[in-house]
């Protein structure tokens, strides 16, 4: 297979060659940070006088192919100053540019990610740029900055309810989002139980999330994409920054090596939660433990303005501790070695490998629940993706990569003799997913572009046992037989081809319609009966019975910008057809069973809704309406008599609101807004005795709701002139509003009756000091 792709794509690279006008130079480059040497994502190159154009890529990269003349560069970026460069190009001319941060006066203070345009220029629909400036001055939940927090304020995402480690895009599970850091995949992005995520906003550079028209070179989950890139580390000079709050602190450091060359950051931040338990006096609240940590690395290493190197690393771990009875630990682990080389002015190239890690630790030490759990999963990933700049209405993107997929269910071990548990090791299972793609990026006009993509991807399923069910009746009972596959042997194959189409009109400069779709394939499964992803749910590859998920996804939009885009209006609406999603059976078992297939059944889905926001992007005070009107419904034969049902995470309405204001150089305000439908449950009709037991009788399924959801969050932020540190102040959830997790039943003790108890997470007013400095 990977011979044929590869002659595929090397005739295609060939083909597009001789389509290259030759009489053209070719202008091309990186832009920078002039003060910290960090490449600029999404930079513009404009040459003045004419329709030429680039945007840089997602390592800073530009190519522009023109006629050899004189002309005049524009090159600008959000929160830089813009700078204009005469060139002579009478030949291949190599050009790297650095642009200074901006000093914008009070009126002119700017905090959105992207250029006022950007979105009715970009040929994509349904995404997003989230501005770490912004971010830092949002309200925060104990005074942490958090990535996944933030982004549930944008249209078409959500989360089920607080503390949930997942967030839900346009309808969609949490599991369907593919979690980046610098390309490596995250399997788990949340501390505490959802509370707070992984993301250290000290080390991040840019945060992208795609809702839909996923771009080609991304494949494996069905929803989104959320593309973390960590900074690379300032090649100028050494740099400290960090923070102490309430819940915990962080560091990073970073600086050059060798000036211009080679640059390193180095970024911690731990909690301190059991430092206060240690030093309370009641003896079996000292005996408890909760914290967590994150440790970033990343070095990178230029050779020339052709070869560059870089290799980051991520560490992160939850330890929870209750007394004698119970500990866990979870955490993810990334390593992520990247090669950028530019074979010539037009052919930019990037390969990457990857190593993801995610396990979890649980122990039972009491009596008979003494045992030992433990469960992991590793990927390795190898990519190799190019770009070739035809001229500057034209960009051909292609692609291989190739990832091993190795699970390890669980392993659980008897810890003492009084314990009731039986050793249990549950086989190991292994998968490789492998893809080619291609996309081809054209500006047609002035109003038309397009970016049609085709991925081809291959799934194999390697080793393991298959179990045959007697009828095909897939119950435990009904095993009549097993076979058994070596570790290299496939098991299940599947592959397919999945089409990727972006559409962009703009009859002029204000005004953008767009169009897209996207077909996309899920290799793994979240087996879950919970309301959002805990660290002990079970990821699942494929197999002979649990088939690959699939969705084709279609929306149409308009984004309007007014008073010279300093307003912009986002309209978008959405439709998803699911095939093949798994739900589970009324009381599946779903850990320690080596076959699922027997407590899951698989349907089909459909999810639609319409986004709309209005955004404030310059001034004083800058901010934004959004509001979601969406469905995601189920139909599963087996569930709810085969009749279409609401999905765990379906919201009909999803509101939210934030503003900022810099009232002068020293403070600035904020506060965010949000009112959201409460999620479905399921409610029992009645009750029946067994054998002595009271067991419930469950109704339809997804049937009611628990109450709305609300929360309004204040803060405020000092940033005393001539000083190295500021200060940040907040209150979460000002009303104390007990918004309701979940609604259980529980029979009272003086009559038969069942009551309704509904369970809050947070209840209160949280304040929150932060200390932040820089120097």
């Amino acid at each position: 297979m990977y011979k044929t792709i590869t002659i595929f794509l090397m005739l295609f690279l060939h083909v597009c060659l001789l389509m290259a006008q030759q009489e053209k130079m070719t202008l091309s480059g990186y832009v920078r940070d002039a003060s910290t040497g960090e490449e600029l994502l999404g930079a513009t190159v404009l040459i003045r006088g004419t329709s030429e154009g680039a945007v840089t890529n997602l390592y800073g990269f530009y190519s522009i192919s023109i006629r050899p003349d004189q002309y005049y560069l524009q090159v600008s970026y959000m929160g830089f100053e813009s700078k204009t460069i005469e060139i002579e190009l009478q030949a291949d001319l190599n050009l790297s540019i650095e642009l200074m941060p901006s000093n914008l006066s009070l009126e002119m203070v700017e905090v959105s990610a992207i250029a006022k345009d950007e979105k009715i220029l970009e040929i994509g629909s349904g995404i997003e740029r989230v501005s770490m400036e912004q971010m830092r001055k949002m309200p925060k939940l104990l005074g942490e900055v958090d990535l996944i927090r933030n982004i549930q304020l944008l249209p078409g995402i959500s989360t089920v309810g607080e503390g949930t480690s997942g967030f839900n895009v346009r309808g969609g599970g949490a599991d369907e989002n593919l979690i980046l850091l610098d390309e490596a995949v995250v399997f788990n992005a949340a501390h505490v139980m959802g509370f707070f995520s992984v993301f250290n906003s000290d080390a991040i550079k840019d945060v992208k999330i795609y809702k839909g028209g996923l771009p080609a070179q991304y494949g494996g989950r069905l929803s989104s994409v959320l593309d973390v890139r960590q900074l690379e580390g300032n090649s100028k000079k050494l740099q400290v920054k960090g923070g102490i709050g309430l819940l915990s602190s962080r560091l990073t450091v970073e600086g050059p090596i060798q000036k211009d060359k080679t640059s390193f950051l180095l970024a911690g931040r731990r909690s301190y939660m059991d430092v206060f338990t240690k030093l309370s006096g009641d003896e079996e609240l000292k005996n408890n433990n909760l914290y967590f940590y994150d440790f970033n690395a990343k070095v990178n290493h230029k050779f020339s303005d052709k070869d560059r190197i870089f290799l980051s690393y991520y560490s992160g771990k939850d330890v929870m501790k209750l007394g004698d009875l119970f500990s866990s630990s979870w955490g993810n682990n990334t390593m992520t070695f990247r090669w950028n080389h530019v074979f010539n002015p037009r052919l930019f190239t990037n390969i990457t490998v990857t190593n993801s890690n995610y396990f979890y630790h649980i122990i039972g030490s009491h009596g008979p629940d003494a045992w030992d759990w433990k469960s992991s999963i590793l990927n390795q990933t190898f990519k190799a993706d190019a770009a070739y700049f035809v001229n500057p209405n034209r960009t051909i993107d292609f692609g291989l990569q190739s990832n091993m997929q190795d699970y390890v269910p669980g392993t659980i071990v008897p810890t003492s003799e009084e314990s009731a548990v039986n050793f249990l090791e549950m086989a190991k299972e292994h998968a490789i997913e492998s893809g080619a793609y291609v996309s081809w990026n054209e500006k047609i006009n002035e109003q038309w572009k397009f970016e049609v993509g085709l991925r081809y991807v291959d799934f194999r399923r390697l080793g393991g046992t298959q179990y045959i069910y007697q009828d095909g009746v897939m119950e435990r009972d009904a095993i009549i037989d097993s076979v058994s596959f070596s570790r290299h042997q496939t098991m299940a194959r599947y592959n397919g081809l999945e089409p990727r189409f972006n559409l962009s009109f703009t009859p002029n400069k204000t005004t953008a319609i767009k169009a897209s779709f996207h077909r996309a394939n899920q290799f793994v499964h979240l087996i879950s009966n919970t309301n959002s992803p805990s660290p002990i749910d079970v990821w699942k590859p494929s197999n002979a019975y649990l088939k690959p998920a699939q969705v084709d996804q279609v929306s149409l939009g308009l984004v309007r910008g007014i008073q010279n885009n300093n307003f912009e209006l986002v309209v978008e609406g959405y439709y998803k057809d699911y095939r093949r999603v798994l739900d589970f059976k009324d009381g599946a078992r779903l850990t320690f069973n080596e076959t699922l297939e027997t407590e899951v059944l698989e349907g089909i889905g459909r999810a639609y809704g319409l986004e709309a926001s209005v955004e404030k992007k310059e001034g004083r005070f800058t901010g934004r309406i959004s509001y979601t009107l969406s469905r995601s419904e189920r139909k599963v034969n087996g569930i709810n008599q085969g009749e279409w049902y609401r999905a765990n995470f379906d919201k009909p309405h999803d509101l939210s609101i934030y503003g900022l204001y810099q009232l002068n150089k020293k403070w600035d305000f904020s506060a965010n807004f949000v009112l959201a439908s409460g999620r479905p449950f399921t409610q029992p009709i009645g009750k029946y005795e067994w054998e002595g037991m009271i067991l419930p009788v469950i109704g339809e399924r997804n049937a009611h709701r628990i109450p709305t959801y609300h929360r309004l969050d204040i803060s405020a932020n000092l940033n005393p002139e001539g000083k190295r540190g500021s200060w940040s102040f907040g209150l979460y959830n000002v009303y104390a509003r007990r918004n309701a997790y979940s609604i259980f039943f529980r029979q009272q003790e003086a009559s038969p009756q069942t009551e309704a108890v509904r369970l809050s997470i947070l209840g209160s007013v949280i304040p929150s000091v932060t200390y932040n400095f820089k120097f």
